[in-house]
């Protein structure tokens, strides 16, 4: 018996829960401002009113503005789609009743889209009672307006406003109940709540008469308008084939040999799925598309590859190959489809000068005609795992997350995993034009081992949601291990598996956050009986599922079986039960860490004023023409006058007379009188020598007028008389004396070693080693 229909006999009991509530109001909920760090606060349990808790809650959703939460459920045996206000106090309302199901929200919380089989009556079971007489009929998709009450005209409208076609038989009235359309959780509706995308699971008349099943579809409840999403390809121009008759792009085609094949993917080619009322806590097992919050694009997990997007010449796709695939319907209805990741890559443009542009011989990471993931057979998608989550869009459509189980042909051999049983992975695509899938590919998460019976290492993610700004990705799953060295632990995961447990991974960041936990500190649980196993529970789905972002990724809702993540939580149903799954809907915000100002300590003004140091600075340069500039930093407005001294040879005028003795000692010899010796002899000295004197060889003076002072320079040049001595070697050392005087204070001297040099030219040294012609060396 299904939790529906245990809450239609009365298995299920209104909870009285104040404890549940109060971790709602202890939280405290904002508005939403920009995310801003990777810590995440206190859980908050939102499936309650002030007194009364769900039976089961799933499929948790929150509005772009993060004031509304919608999930599907049951309270006090009453099923159906629930809307809760974000704030204390805020009574869950019923957005439709009986078998409703899988909900969208817009962006403001007034439009939720979902499926349902009592589309006819929902304005009647949308009452608050329980739905008691169920009418079953064909499975649609619907729009609630929540501003009009359920009986009121508009309330309600049909999205998947179409006509289907049966096989006649004795199956005829069956098949009416259980095939026509359906719409994916979370991901069905854009922003404004105008634009719904859905899978059609019967034969419609959404592209003409005889439609085959398994197409997307989109609504525009602005226009009335419905319109085909998945058009077949014109193998010419790689664009939608158009039909001559109608002018309107065809539906992909549905192959004769095996009709249930079309262009979205089912696992195991089973054909479209039968609609399911909800079932216990697990991932949903039917069909269905991403719309983008701006509402330009859509994406769907698809199959029969070929027929929709381009393929590489030659190459063969089976009708289940799968792969995400990816159309921008804003650019109009001659928009292609286009692969959003795989086993090819036709668009490469390197790939069509690489062997003719066909498939690599066998999976070659350097082959630029080479998709990421080696597909053998199946696509990205092994179909090991019950169930497949549909790709999901930043709120501009351009990155696409995904799942898959095929490995990546750049981790080679994978440990030796087999692709046909592989666990899944989570990835990220950016569909922007110019990269190839290699290159726009980004993984998130990693296998840490080849055992796949392991699940610490091992076990499939579950479950998934991408931010609108796609650089947010929360995931689901038992998994423990996370050996991606490009994502760094904010908080690390649990020590041993158990329930699955909400990942997010900034990708801007390069963090990944373990965001569900128990209010005590320990990992999400709930009661359960003792197992041998590695993992204590027995339902491989049971713990965290659902993740929703709020706009700008700060807060995050989700579904979870846990008992134990917000304190007074109480229903958990008991052991061995069949009826109940004790799923609540939750909310946890992140942690917004403003700028804290640091304490500032500043000591009262001094009772006297500073005064600067009254000082004379210098500094000296030579510039190689035998002059020297002086940098003089004075203390305030006054002159400087500098000079420079040096010891320097000169002769004395006895010298000079002495000079002219010798110059007439050989005529005095002639004339037989004695030589200056014998005079010196007889007491008579000599006057003859050379006297070294300290002389001003320059002088320079600076009248500086700022009040402050500061630098100014003082060029020194060598009086005449001295300007041969800078050319000798080694120049004329000298000392510079600086005097600066101003009017009411001491004057400042300072003084330094200076060196007045010349240093010749290459051309002047050439000419003086330059010898004249027919001179020999010796």
């Amino acid at each position: 018996m299904s939790p529906r229909a245990a809450g239609r006999t009365g298995h299920a009991i209104a909870l009285l829960r104040y404890g549940a509530w109060l971790g709602l109001a202890l939280l405290g909920l904002a508005m939403p401002s920009p995310a801003g760090a990777d810590v995440f606060g206190p859980i908050s349990l939102v499936s309650a009113s002030p007194f009364q808790q769900v039976e089961y809650a799933h499929d948790a959703a929150i509005s772009g503005a993060g004031r509304y939460v919608v999930f599907d459920g049951s309270i006090g045996g009453v099923t159906g789609v629930w809307r809760r206000e974000i704030r204390p106090g805020d009574e869950l309302v019923q957005v439709a009743g009986g078998d409703s199901e899988l909900p969208s929200i817009s962006h403001d919380g007034r439009y939720v889209s979902f499926t349902t089989n009592e589309g006819g009556k929902l304005a009647e079971i949308t009452d608050g009672q329980p739905d008691v007489s169920r009418t079953e009929e064909t499975p649609n998709v619907y729009v609630r307006n929540m501003s009009k009450q359920p009986g009121e005209v508009g309330a309600f409208m049909l999205a998947s406003d179409l006509s289907y076609e049966y096989s006649a038989g004795p199956n005829q009235a069956s098949e009416e109940k259980e095939y026509g359309a359906q719409a994916a959780g979370r991901t069905a509706l854009s922003a404004d709540g105008q634009k719904v995308v859905f899978v059609t699971t019967a034969t419609s008349n959404l592209d003409g008469p005889g439609t085959p099943p398994l197409q997307v579809g989109i609504h525009d409840l602005e226009t009335s308008k419905t319109e085909i999403v998945s058009v077949a390809k014109d193998p010419a121009t790689g664009g939608p084939a158009i039909d001559e008759a109608t002018g309107l792009p065809e539906p992909v085609p549905v192959e004769p040999q095996n009709p249930k094949v079309g262009a979205v993917y089912t696992r195991g080619g089973s054909g479209p799925p039968v609609f399911q009322a909800p079932q216990p806590h697990a991932i949903p097992g039917g069909v269905g598309a991403s719309i983008s919050a701006d509402g330009s694009t859509v994406a769907w997990m698809g199959q029969e590859i070929g027929e929709q997007a381009l393929t590489l010449p030659g190459e063969t796709l089976g009708g289940n190959y799968s792969e995400p695939l990816w159309r921008r319907i804003a650019d109009g209805e001659r928009a292609p489809t286009r692969r959003v990741t795989g086993g090819s890559d036709p668009t490469n443009p390197q790939c069509a000068a690489t062997h003719g542009g066909s498939p690599p011989p066998t999976p070659a990471p350097s082959d630029p005609c080479q998709g990421p993931f080696a597909t053998v057979g199946g696509g990205i998608w092994n179909g090991a795992a019950p169930d497949y989550v549909v790709p999901q869009l930043s709120a501009d459509g351009y990155a696409v997350a995904f799942i898959a189980s095929a490995p990546l042909v750049s981790q080679g051999s994978d440990f030796g995993s087999g692709a046909e049983t592989r666990p899944s992975d989570l990835y990220v695509a950016d569909m922007h034009e110019g990269l190839s899938r290699v290159h726009a590919l980004r993984q998130v998460t990693e296998l840490a081992g080849g055992d796949e019976t392991r699940i610490a290492t091992d076990a499939r993610i579950l479950d998934f949601g991408i931010s609108s700004d796609g650089t947010q990705v929360a995931f689901t799953t038992k998994r423990t291990v996370f050996p991606l060295g490009s994502l760094a632990y904010v908080s690390p995961p649990a020590a041993v598996p158990g329930l699955a447990e909400l990942f997010d991974a900034d990708l801007a960041d390069a963090t990944l956050t373990r965001v569900t936990q128990g209010y005590a500190g320990g990992a999400g649980e709930h009661p359960h009986e003792e197992r041998a196993q590695e993992d204590p529970y027995e339902n491989e789905d049971d713990g965290a599922l659902s993740p929703s972002f709020s706009d700008g990724g700060e807060t995050l809702a989700f579904s979870s079986t846990a008992s134990n993540l917000v304190y007074g939580d109480g229903n958990a149903p008991p052991l061995r039960s069949v009826f109940l799954d004790g799923s609540d809907a939750f909310l946890v915000k992140r942690i917004q860490f403003g700028s804290t100002p640091t304490p500032q300590y500043l000591s009262s003004a001094p009772s006297l004023s500073v005064t600067p140091v009254w000082s004379l600075g210098v500094t000296a340069r030579s510039l190689g023409n035998g002059d020297v500039l002086l940098y003089v930093d004075a203390p305030s407005a006054g002159t400087v006058d500098a000079y420079a001294r040096s010891s320097v040879r000169t002769r004395s005028a006895g010298a000079s007379r002495a000079a002219q003795g010798r110059r007439h000692a050989g005529s005095r010899v002639a004339r037989g009188e004695p030589h200056a010796s014998s005079r010196a002899a007889r007491g008579r000295p000599a006057r003859a020598g050379v006297s070294v004197l300290t002389r001003t060889v320059a002088t320079a003076i600076a009248h500086i007028v700022g009040e402050e002072g500061g630098v100014t320079t003082l060029l020194l040049k060598l009086a005449p008389s001295y300007q041969g001595l800078a050319a000798q070697r080694g120049g004329l050392s000298a000392t510079a004396n600086l005097i600066f005087t101003t009017r009411g204070r001491s004057p400042l001297r300072q003084r330094i070693a200076v060196s007045f040099l010349r240093v010749a030219s290459h051309s002047q040294k050439a000419a003086v080693n330059r010898k004249p012609k027919g001179q020999k060396g010796r």
